[in-house]
């Protein structure tokens, strides 16, 4: 029952929104069909008063070309009068009257007039005296009079008559005498309708009930139309006319609700075009074309409803299996954030362990060496723990960081110029220096390289090998091997491609740590107590470095057996780079008597890089922030410093201000004095941003004084 209700209830609304609905339908065709229906009028109407209008050009261009060819006639006779009353006072056969007549059979001339040089008549010959009267006004003008100082100047005019006649005349200097000459010809009403084409002959075609009535109106009365009956009335007695006038700027349909009309007025030269057309014509089409709307809304709501009827039958089904897949949903999501809670709680496990490990080690040895003060062996053992525990802590902080760096997208790659085989020493020195320790043998094999001097992000190369190859030692086997080759693949454009394969004889990977090997925090044990330190951090990070450069790292792994990982990478072939020269020589590194200006804000630091060139001999100005680092090279004299230590994170100012402000000073040493900046910075962007401020070379921190030395060295000598 409930069911059925709800049912009929659906049914209701549905018949009630789909009522609401035609209505709505309804008036929107309403709408639409009378918009386009008024465009389709305002198209009709607004053709046929421009094709009046351009016809009725016509007609006005044709008209005045026929008077302009009569005037032309008539200035042709009345110089022809001029110069035959001249001919004639010469030889004196007849006399002027006779001379008139006879030009007015001649010419064919209605008249002709002499006139003395004051407009006066003196002498008429006319076969309409009244057309003399109508020209009276003419006559007296001074540009007719002008005729009479100026004899070469002519005059015509066209008289248009009150009963449709036209009189034409012309009038020009007399040759033989001061005077004036005008000569006329008079035609009546019926040849001028006979002569002049008639505009009501244009709207021959046209029926008032289907195109609309068009009336041409000038002077305020209506000359042509297809109403015959409109013919001759005065537009101000037309409301049509009037509410069109009213609208005269626009060039769009006008409703005139007094006349229920619709029209359109167009402007012609001389003449004013009125179109329009009552709304029952306008709107014709409209009753059918909502009767066909109406049809078709019942047939669309129908089939909507047998559609609705068929998706309510599936409705439920769907319902059922949407709830289901919901709660499958809410479970996996559920299982997920049980599985980052685990995998959160492990990670901070294993950083707890992994950095209290190294911090136990320090401080447990710190504790030996005090009990033991005595006893050097003691005291060089336990500095030497300290060392390797604090080396193994300031790796997990590095891989920590960089695996943060590299998850947000933040590095930054360089561009900068490099030696390959240079890069890959300076890698093996170090791993055959861990390798030694367990008797693991480093072979080098398959150097097949064309282009050693490339250009690419060099420090980045060196982290992704030492993570390898340092996997490569921790987890090798005593007393085994290391076999690391490298070819160049391709060159083209610019580009080379190279493979780096390191392959090991270590522990190998069982397959199932190896669908998690680069998930960071991973391990193949996931015990804390393993016997293999590490973060998790070394192949996800690697793998990570390679895609940011452009290439790929694969692996192959046996239990047991050992691993071998395959590193793709392109780079740019540095063609300016010279050919590498096998023997380099090395400056001595000592510092002893360079003057340094060494600025950092924390004691301990202070003291530590203090001791690291002190001890070497150098000469050591302090300063604790970088205001006071500017001030004191500022009131130094010129050539006081050879070599600023710069320490970058400061109070008062950073180091990058204080570089930018010492290179910025007036001073010739001020722009040459190497500026090495000293910081716990370590990621390449800082290094930009350091060398974009001004400095020479960027050392993190923890410093290594041995580079320390080195570095200034480099620098004196290039100074």
């Amino acid at each position: 029952m409930l069911t059925d209700k709800a049912s009929i209830e659906k049914g209701i609304r549905f018949w009630s929104v789909g009522i609401l609905g035609g209505l709505l339908v309804m008036l929107g065709a309403s709408l639409y069909f009378s918009d386009q229906e008024k465009k389709a009028a305002e198209a009709r109407l607004y053709e046929t008063a421009e094709y009046v209008k351009v016809q009725s050009s016509s007609v006005t261009h044709y008209n005045e070309a026929l008077e302009s060819q009569s005037l032309l006639r008539l200035i042709e006779s009345v110089r022809q009068v001029g110069t035959n009353l001249k001919a004639e006072k010469e030889t004196g056969r007849s006399t002027e009257e006779a001379l008139l007549q006879q030009n007015i059979r001649g010419l064919w001339l209605s008249g002709i007039l002499i006139l003395d040089e004051k407009g006066e008549t003196k002498e008429s010959v006319t076969k309409m005296p009244s057309a003399e009267e109508a020209l009276a006004g003419i006559l007296s003008r001074d540009v007719v009079k002008d005729c009479a100082r100026y004899p070469e100047k002519t005059y015509s005019q066209r008289l248009r008559l009150p009963d449709g006649a036209f009189i034409d005349m012309a009038a020009c200097g007399r040759m033989d005498k001061p005077g004036i000459i005008v000569v006329y010809q008079y035609t009546p009403a019926q040849y001028a309708r006979t002569y002049t084409l008639m505009i009501q002959s244009l709207l021959a075609g046209y029926n008032p009930l289907t195109d609309g009535t068009i009336l041409v109106a000038d002077d305020g009365q209506v000359i042509a139309s297809n109403d015959k009956a409109l013919i001759g009335e005065k537009t101000k007695h037309l409301p049509v006319v009037q509410a069109l006038k009213e609208n005269a700027g626009s060039r769009h349909l006008v409703n005139i609700s007094e006349e229920y009309a619709y029209g359109i007025m167009l402007r012609q030269r001389d003449y004013y075009i009125y179109v329009y057309m009552p709304d029952t014509k306008v709107f014709a089409a409209l009753p059918k074309n909502l009767g066909i709307i109406f049809v078709l809304y019942l047939f669309a709501l129908s089939a909507f409803f047998m559609y609705r009827y068929r998706e309510q039958m599936l409705h439920q089904k769907e319902e059922k299996e949407r709830e289901e897949t919901y709660r499958k949903s809410l479970q996996e999501e559920a299982r997920l954030a049980d599985a980052a809670n685990v995998a959160k709680t492990e990670f901070l496990q294993r950083m707890s362990h992994d950095i209290r490990t190294p911090i136990n080690g320090i401080i447990g040895m710190l504790a030996v060496a005090e009990r033991y003060p005595d006893d050097l062996k003691k005291q060089v053992e336990c500095r030497e723990k300290i060392s390797k525990a604090s080396q193994l802590l300031l790796e997990l902080i590095n891989e920590v960081l960089d695996m943060g760096k590299l998850e947000s997208g933040e590095v930054v790659l360089e561009e900068k110029s490099f030696h390959l085989q240079e890069l890959l020493n300076e890698v093996l020195t170090v791993i055959e220096k861990l390798a030694q320790e367990r008797g693991i043998e480093v072979i080098k094999r398959d150097l097949s390289v064309t282009h050693w001097n490339l250009i690419g992000s060099p420090g980045h190369l060196k982290r992704l090998l030492m993570n390898i190859m340092g996997n490569a030692v921790k987890y090798n086997k005593d007393h085994g091997k290391i076999i690391l080759s490298l070819r160049e693949d391709e060159s083209e454009d610019g580009r080379a491609f190279y493979t780096f394969i390191c392959k090991d004889t270590g522990i190998g990977m069982s397959e199932e740590y190896q669908k998690r090997i680069f998930e960071p925090f991973t391990r193949e044990d996931e015990s804390v107590k393993t016997a293999y330190n590490g973060t998790g951090l070394g192949m996800p990070i690697a793998k990570k470095l390679a895609e940011t450069m452009g290439g790929s790292i694969s692996f192959t792994s046996q239990k047991g057996e050992g691993t071998a990982f395959t590193v793709k990478l392109p780079f740019l072939i540095d063609k300016a780079a010279g050919k590498a020269e096998n023997t380099t020589e090395e400056a001595e590194a000592s510092i002893k008597g360079v003057r340094i200006l060494l600025v950092e804000d924390n004691e301990l630091n202070m003291e530590i890089s203090e001791f690291i060139v002190a001890e070497k001999g150098a000469v050591v100005t302090k300063a604790w922030n970088g205001k006071e680092a500017v001030e004191t090279f500022a009131k130094a004299p010129e050539g006081a410093f050879d070599v600023i230590l710069m320490d970058v994170m400061m109070p008062v100012m950073d180091g990058c201000e204080a570089a930018k402000e010492i290179r910025a000073l007036p001073r010739k040493d001020a722009k040459r004095v190497p500026i090495i900046a000293m910081t716990a910075n370590a990621f390449t962007e800082d290094k930009i941003r350091t060398r974009e401020a001004g400095m020479n070379e960027h050392l993190s921190k923890p410093l290594a004084p041995d580079l320390v030395v080195k570095t200034i060295t480099k620098f004196l000598g290039k100074k």
